[in-house]
């Protein structure tokens, strides 16, 4: 169990699941789980379908001054942890590194710095894959994308096979 983390606020919405926030330098956060966003693309993927939950976070806001926080990804963690307690360990939160700014592969390191350092990394199972392609301007562009789910999860290598695929159909779409 995470021992320091953020106060944070729970909100439903058309069966998103979402938290925010607010950390000591006034920076608000919100955190998301949204069944409907990869819906589309899952649709072949049993297990993917059954359970899977768009999974994201970003600032809302600035901080009043930088500097290193590391309450926020412990919170984060703890948002996690608490959303699939609250909803079984069949749950798997999908996510994507955002590449609109080409900011992917710092996004996934920190993300990866982070799940290495947390306290849950031994509940919390995590996959992540890289995939390069080329966008309608020929240039390469890697994707960053994964999973999270329950270290108990019983469908774990069948998730493993169908996130392979998933991943590698969705960036082919793009």
């Amino acid at each position: 169990m995470i021992k320091d983390f953020y106060s944070y606020i729970k909100e439903e919405e058309s069966d998103i699941i979402s938290y925010s926030f607010l950390t000591i330098t006034n920076a608000l956060y919100y955190v998301y789980f949204d069944p409907y966003q990869y819906a589309l693309h899952v649709e072949d993927y049993p297990n993917l379908l059954k359970l899977g939950y768009g999974f994201g976070f970003e600032r809302m806001s600035k901080p009043s001054n930088w500097v290193e926080d590391p309450l926020i990804f412990s919170t984060i963690s703890q948002i996690v942890f608490d959303f699939i307690q609250d909803n079984g360990n069949e749950v798997v939160l999908l996510y994507h590194c955002d590449n609109s700014d080409q900011k992917q592969k710092g996004r996934d390191k920190i993300f990866e710095d982070w799940y290495r350092k947390s306290e849950l990394n031994t509940e919390i199972f995590k996959k992540r894959i890289s995939i390069c392609h080329r966008n309608s301007e020929d240039q390469e562009i890697t994707m960053f994308m994964g999973y999270l789910t329950s270290e108990s999860n019983q469908s774990k290598s069948q998730i493993e096979e169908e996130f392979q695929f998933f991943a590698e159909n969705l960036v082919d779409k793009h």
